[in-house]
């Protein structure tokens, strides 16, 4: 219809149109366009702009690089190990010494129920739910009776704890915290999928180191962190999210032979099932899959209970949480509050030991910890920090507690009732309190900043000692009296231990701020630099002072190779405790001295010049009307990481931005005079308004956005499945972008060659498999036909594997082959100023079309075909966001063709990069990271091809908007001779300015992170700004480097060979 269309418009032009240039004859020498056979690639400075971008990528990692290393700071790993006489019990009034090894054990082995993401909900049986209709209970609610079985009817012999776990919440730190007792730091997250050794002192190597054995069975990330250290292991792949069964059928296969051994030839049986983790990860808590799984997992556990002898204690225990999607990885009370249920067929908690654990529970609650963590109750139900089962699990079984522990054994477990119950908890907390005390002074005499707290430490540890050797001498008369005062004894050593875990955690949040400081220079010089490159030297306005430069570069990093930073560091750094390093030394000195030497050359070659350039597309009063709205959109955005409140609140930050932009925008059209131009413009705003609008519908929440925000990017806030409408609306999307990439092509006559096909059949084709895709996933997910899951399954991934594929590498090869938009047609012309076909009905005119904009269209149609493959890798949602903000971005061009304003029109964009970050169902939160696309078109979890779909998925909005920069460049631009230079100038301009825009968030992120770090919220808000506002960066350097300049190239390689031939074949000179 467009080809038709544009046909009938040619042959009724009674003179050549001016947007399409006829081929001009060797009687026309002169014109304007006769050179146009002489294109050269090279006039666009293509490969200079690629130099430019790498050298402001290696400043800019460099800064990264420094900031990181001081910020995002790892706790050192001691490799000290307890053993039996790393601690002496108090001999026996005999003077005997001790029988035991630290403390008697009260049980032979241990069995460890793991199961991930137990959040203590789960665990909890809520008996007004199970009183009212079943329909209205919670797929997650009580699905788990057997626990409430036992609480009730044998309450001594069964106990249930909240658990809250230290973030991050992923499943590798906190397996290294229920076998070290340790605490993790934030950059440890990063780790999660790269299992690795456990180096310090560990409860399974305790055990198997004193000639117990342990086995396992269940998610093999244990294996990766102990390699070769279980007696016996049948490990499961842990990463197949969408796998719920395999795992656990795996564990139900080895367990029962285990359990019914006689003898029993184990001393620590571990099974980590994995299908409550994985159903909250594909469906969400409020799922049938969910309470598919809880019930299965409730028989295991009533099977494990009935088998278990007297001599076992039974841990059921969860390594942290899940929120309403059912992710994990942020600090979320959902994520960090898991369950944890001991089972003893012999009782736990006797009259003696309950009569002694109210006056304990009393006077710690009565204790000043330094914190408002619950480490005793919280909302009616005991509470404790999980990493209290690693001293507890080890005293119980009788050997050392692991030397980097952190918690307090838990008292329930220890007021035994056949000895004297707070005697016996005084002592084990006792044994406790020394390793933690050895741990922290061994800890402080390697990190200076540790010291800091040693001496309130010191002397908590030394009163619990007086008051221990007090009550040893004199106990008291009666057992009321006894108990009280060993109570007290105890109460001291846990008001050391807790201390020392509050100390520890604020501990692990020091930085290093001489490396903060220098990653923030580093950032700050190259982010001034850029811009003096762009106006001064990108132009050609002034040679590039390169020996000053690089001179520079050289004696910065002799600077550092010689320690001279380190130097000065240690003057200004009183502790001397910075992790510099002669790397980062080099690494400083090398960028600081390259950029501060461009700078100062720079300045004296404006000195030298009459005037500064005022040429280029710069070319603008910066006190204008669209100057100062320019710097106030990219001001307000950027300046968003330095208040937790917009930083929490940005996606709504961003929507009202681009309003505002359009507001203005709308009444500035208003006054222009040209009715043609104001129409064009008006329709155009108010279209971007519409999309604007349409793509503040798609939310997804954060915990701190509670209850004032509902998220509509999944069927409902505790699922993780894509709602029913979102599917047709994705179908209906479609039709719309399709026709829209076309109606764009055939205002500029480009609907031709790779334009026509690509938005005619490929594009189409690409997002139509895409649509399929996600249908046979809604079906499997909603069971909407039982039994045909397998089947489904398997063909949902061959149509990816297939489709995506041939679809996605079909468009890019046919565009790199041949990427002109260009075609060739034959109208009637009463004049003839091209060479002239004479037939018997007159002078026929030959005429190349959609030659003025051949370079914008052909990169519009590599713009479309990355769109189509982001959108594959989006959830249905979130395909339907960033198809409106694809549109958004080609009104925003025709925009820039009507109102040229490049400055103004690249701020934009980095808003509607921002605003797509969000629609697409993303946060500034780890947990909001879409794991389960890692999956798409995989029969399995593949370590290259997963991170990138998830990088493609999570970055989709900031890739697209950073591909668009070019093109606000050259859209509609002539190539005639006489232009080309000016051409490359502009796509240059328009890619430096964007990426620097984009490197001014990213600084101020910075600045915010390292300014706040010792703000409430500098974990949950400001570090996560921070890292995702780098990978975002990160993300749009390597597109617009190692694509972008590419795709550009691609397009001025296609003319010039056109052209070429056009020479050949005689149409022009």
């Amino acid at each position: 219809m467009f080809k038709r269309r544009a046909a009938a418009r040619r042959a009724a032009a009674a003179d050549p149109n001016p947007s399409e240039a006829a081929a001009p004859s060797a009687a026309d020498s002169n014109a304007s366009y006769v050179d146009l056979s002489r294109l050269e690639p090279n006039q666009w400075q293509i490969p200079r702009l690629f130099i430019a971008l790498l050298a402001f990528c290696a400043l800019q990692a460099a800064g990264l690089v420094l900031f990181s290393n001081g910020f995002l700071l790892t706790r050192v790993e001691l490799p000290a190990r307890n053993n039996c006489s790393s601690y002496l019990p108090s001999p026996s009034r005999s003077g005997a010494p001790p029988p035991t090894c630290w403390h008697k054990p009260r049980f032979r082995r241990a069995a460890l129920i793991l199961i991930d993401a137990l959040r203590f909900d789960f665990a909890v049986y809520n008996e007004t739910l199970a009183a009212g209709d079943p329909a209205l209970v919670p797929h997650y609610r009580n699905k788990l009776p057997i626990i409430n079985t036992v609480l009730r009817d044998s309450p001594d012999h069964g106990l249930l704890f909240r658990v809250r776990a230290d973030p991050p919440t992923t499943t590798l730190q906190r397996l290294k915290a229920l076998t070290t007792g340790t605490l993790p730091t934030f950059v440890d997250a990063g780790s999660n999928f790269f299992g690795q050794v456990v180096a310090e002192d560990n409860v399974v190597q305790q055990l198997t180191g004193s000639g117990r054995r342990v086995v396992f069975m269940g998610d093999d990330t244990w294996e990766a962190m102990y390699p070769g250290a279980m007696n016996e292991s049948y490990p499961y792949p842990s990463l197949e999210v969408w796998d719920l069964h395999t795992v656990d059928e795996g564990i139900l296969e080895h367990l029962q032979p285990v359990l019914k051994r006689d003898p029993k030839n184990w001393d620590l049986l571990i099974a980590h099932f994995l299908g409550v983790d994985h159903a909250g990860h594909r469906y969400g808590p409020s799922h049938p899959a969910m309470a598919a799984k809880l019930e299965q997992l409730n028989g295991v556990l009533a099977d494990v209970f009935a088998q278990v002898d007297d001599d076992t204690v039974v841990f059921v225990i969860g390594d942290h949480g899940m929120d309403p999607k059912g992710d994990h990885g942020g600090d979320s009370e959902d994520e960090i509050n898991a369950g944890l249920f001991v089972y003893s067929k012999r009782p736990l908690l006797g009259a003696s030991g309950r009569a002694a654990l109210d006056a304990v529970i009393e006077g710690t609650r009565s204790i000043d910890f330094g914190s408002d963590d619950p480490f005793v109750a919280l909302d009616g139900h005991r509470t404790m920090p999980q990493i209290d089962f690693i001293p507890t699990l080890s005293m119980l079984l009788g050997i050392p507690v692991p030397f980097g522990n952190l918690g307090t054994v838990i008292p329930e477990l220890f007021l035994v009732s056949e000895a004297d119950a707070a005697r016996n908890l005084l002592e084990v907390t006792r044994a406790n309190a020394h390793q933690v005390h050895a741990y922290l002074g061994a800890y402080s005499a390697l990190r200076m900043a540790a010291r800091l707290s040693m001496d309130e430490l010191t002397a908590l540890f030394r009163a619990a000692e007086d008051a221990f050797a007090a009550v040893v001498v004199n106990p008291g008369k009666g057992p009321a009296e006894q108990r009280t005062r060993f109570t007290a004894a105890y109460l001291r050593y846990v008001h050391f231990t807790r201390r020392a875990y509050v100390s520890a955690r604020n501990m692990w949040a020091r930085f290093d701020l001489p490396l903060i400081a220098m990653g923030a220079a580093v950032l700050v010089l190259s982010l001034v630099a850029l811009p003096v490159y762009t106006v001064l030297h990108w132009p050609l306005t002034v040679p590039l002072p390169y020996i000053s430069t690089i001179a520079s570069g050289v004696a910065g990093g002799a600077v550092g190779t010689l320690g001279l930073v380190a130097d000065a560091v240690a003057v200004v750094d009183a502790h001397g405790d910075s992790a510099l390093t002669n790397v980062h030394e080099v690494t400083f000195g090398a960028a600081t001295g390259l950029t501060t030497g461009y700078l100062v050359a720079s300045a004296f070659q404006v000195l030298r010049l009459s005037r500064a350039t005022s040429s280029g597309p710069f070319a603008w009063n910066i006190f204008s009307p669209n100057a100062l709205l320019a710097t106030l959109l990219l001001a307000l955005h950027a300046a968003v990481p330095a208040s937790d409140s917009f930083t929490i609140h940005e996606d709504a930050v961003t929507g009202y931005l681009l309003q505002a932009f359009g507001v203005v925008t709308l009444a500035r059209a208003m006054t222009i005079r040209n009715s043609q131009a104001r129409d064009s413009l008006v329709k155009i705003t108010l279209g971007f308004m519409v999309l604007t609008r349409l793509s503040l519908v798609s939310t997804i929440c954060r915990e701190e956005q509670a209850p004032h925000c509902t998220p509509t990017f999944y069927a409902s806030a505790t699922s993780s499945v894509a709602a029913p409408q979102a599917l047709v609306f994705l179908a209906a999307i479609v039709p719309v972008v399709v026709l829209a990439v076309r109606a764009v092509l055939f205002d500029s006559d480009n609907i031709q060659g790779a334009g026509s096909v690509v938005s005619g059949f490929m594009l189409p084709i690409g997002l139509l498999i895409s649509v399929l895709y996600w249908s046979l996933d809604a079906i499997e997910n909603r069971r909407a036909w039982p039994g045909w899951e397998p089947t489904l399954a398997f063909t949902k991934m061959w149509v990816a594997k297939v489709g995506f594929l041939a679809s996605s590498t079909a468009s890019i090869l046919f565009w790199s082959t041949d990427p002109n938009c260009l075609g060739i047609d034959v109208i009637n012309s009463p004049t003839a100023p091209g060479p002239a076909l004479v037939s018997g009905t007159g002078t026929r005119q030959l005429i190349i079309v959609g030659l003025p904009n051949a370079v914008g269209a052909s990169y519009f149609v590599f713009l479309s075909i990355a769109f189509m493959v982001l959108a594959m890798f989006q959830k249905p949602a979130g395909a339907i966001a960033l198809s409106l903000g694809f549109m958004q971005i080609m009104l925003l061009v025709e925009m820039g063709h009507l109102w040229p304003l490049l400055p103004l029109h690249l701020a934009v964009l980095t808003l509607i990069s921002a605003r797509l970050f969000f629609a697409t169902g993303h946060q500034a939160t780890l947990s909001s990271i879409q794991w389960d696309v890692g999956h798409i078109g995989l029969d399995s979890l593949s370590w290259t091809l997963s991170p990138l779909i998830v990088a493609l998925n999570t970055f989709a909005g900031p890739i697209l908007a950073a591909l668009a920069a070019p093109l606000l460049g050259i859209w509609k631009r002539p190539v005639l001779s006489r232009s080309i230079k000016a051409a490359g100038t502009s796509v240059g301009v328009a890619v430096l300015t964007y990426v620097w825009m984009r490197a001014l968030g990213l600084a101020i992120a910075v600045l915010a992170a390292g300014g706040f770090r010792r703000h409430l919220m500098v974990w949950r808000v400001f570090a996560p700004k921070f890292l995702f506002e780098a990978g975002g960066f990160v993300a749009t350097m390597v597109v617009i480097v190692w694509v972008g300049v590419g795709a550009v190239w691609a397009p001025v390689w296609g003319l010039a060979k056109f052209l070429e031939q056009m020479r050949a074949m005689g149409v022009i000179k």
